[in-house]
This record gives C-alpha cells, structure tokens and sequence, in this order.
C-alpha cells in the first residue's frame, strides 16, 4: 500500500489562505499581510509568501512591488471574459462527458442536486456553495480529459469566490438551484441543445448580477 505524503507548509497555507478567499472571509481588494498570516496559520512567513505566489497564479491574488499582495478584484471586462471561458468550457465538457459516461454525469448530478437541495433547507450555505463548485467539476471529471479539467480547475477558485460573494443577494440562490435542477434534469434527456441553451443562460444571468452588484467592477475601491 502506498504511503501517503504528509503536506508541506506550502501546502497547508495554500488550502487556508484559498479557503479563506473562496468563503468570503479575506474580502476582495484586501491587502493580506504576510506576517499577520502566518502567525495566523502558525508558520514562518517563507510558506506563506510561496502560497500567495500560487495564489496569484490562480487568479486569486494580486501582488505589486512595494505594496505587497491583496485578495482579487474584477472589473465589468474581466467578469465577461471569465463567463465567456466558463461558457465554452463547460458546453464543451458537458459535449464529451455526454458521449464517454453520460450515466456517470446523470448519477452525479442527480447526487449533488439532491445535497445541495437539504443544504439549502437547513440553511447550511456554505455546504451548498461547495456543493455548486462540485455539481460544475463533475462535468470535467465524467469528460475524461485532462486538459479540460486543468483548465477549468486553474481558475476554480476565482469562480467559486464569486459565488460566495453573490450568494447573499435576494433570490439568487434560489434562481441558481432552479437552474441546476434543469441542467440535471436535461443530462437525464441526454438533451445536449437544452443543456447548452441553460447553461449559457444559467451564465449569463450571473454575468448581469455581477454587474448590477458591482455598479462597475466588484470589489473595487
């Protein structure tokens, strides 16, 4: 049996610090502070600085000479161009993931609408924002192609941060669950024309969110 790795500090301070991002609770354009993190995490400022450095490979982090590193921030552009990637990406995924395992992808969106479904009634929101990250990773895990995968997950964390940060406005995890109940219920048709014309929709209307809430780039100072 293989032995398995312990983590690194690296590793450690990148699952905290991206955590933290994804949930809301390092806000965008927060200027994070190396030496607060790490006697935070408990760890010398070296691992932490390496983390940021991943972080800001990932979109999630922004670093700047002399000013240090702060958490993302969007501008209209920026969110057009990360919804027309999800689009492509994702209609493209669901194109194959149909074709190599679409039983697979049926059972696992049956699964995960059905969790996120009891995480919304008893009110566990966080829960159900992991669980809207997972429904859309399914998608590439049953496409049975790496690249893709990559792809998607490089900026994963940048998506599922904006989630969060939307999650609190009035009927729009409402609107987004109905939307997920949809998508599933098309996967179950094997219906790929009415997966598409959802998906692009179930995008678009967040596009229009992030930029009635923003009033011209979120989390902008």
């Amino acid at each position: 049996m293989a032995l398995i790795r312990p983590k690194s500090l690296r590793e450690l301070a990148l699952e905290q610090i991206r955590a933290r991002i994804v949930d809301g609770e390092y806000q965008m354009g927060q200027v994070l502070s190396e030496r607060k993190i790490s006697e935070e995490l408990g760890v010398s400022k070296s691992p932490v600085r390496e983390a940021l450095a991943q972080l800001r490979d990932e979109g999630l982090v922004i670093i700047e000479p002399q000013k240090g590193a702060r958490v993302f921030t969007l501008s209209d552009d920026e969110v057009a161009q990360i919804c027309d990637f999800r689009q492509a990406i994702e209609i493209a995924g669901f194109e194959l993931a149909l074709q190599r395992d679409a039983d697979g992808l049926e059972k696992d969106m049956n699964t995960i609408v059905g969790e996120m479904k009891s995480a919304r009634e008893k009110g566990k929101m966080k829960a159900y924002l992991e669980l809207d990250t997972d429904f859309h990773h399914a998608i590439f895990e049953r496409s049975n192609n790496d690249y893709l995968a990559a792809s998607y997950t490089r900026y994963g964390g940048k998506i599922a941060a904006l989630r969060t940060h939307l999650s609190e406005l009035p009927q729009h995890t409402e609107l987004s669950f109905r939307e997920h109940q949809g998508i599933a219920d098309a996967v179950c048709k094997r219906d790929m024309a009415l997966i598409r014309t959802l998906l692009v929709k179930h995008i678009d209307r967040t596009r229009e969110t992030y930029n009635i809430q923003s009033g011209g780039g979120l989390g902008a100072s």
